[in-house]
């Protein structure tokens, strides 16, 4: 599988709701290919969420990020 492929599997096995199969190595793929695929996929996933946290939580308004006020 290509880049692509490998990233449409991830979608489809992680919204099964069994961790271990979205985890799992495809049949016959490259483990390196696996892992920069998910890697990435976790990065731009992180990023996501650090530049909507960003966006709403500033220095003045949220000095420490903690889950209680």
């Amino acid at each position: 599988m290509q880049g692509a492929l490998l990233r449409k599997h991830i979608d489809a096995t992680l919204g099964s709701g069994n961790l271990r199969e979205a985890v799992k190595l495809p049949t016959g793929e490259d483990l390196n290919e696996w892992l920069a695929v998910n890697t990435v996929d976790f990065f731009n996933q992180v990023n996501l969420l650090y530049g909507t946290l960003t966006e709403f939580c500033t220095a003045e308004n949220c000095p420490t990020m903690t889950v209680t006020p």
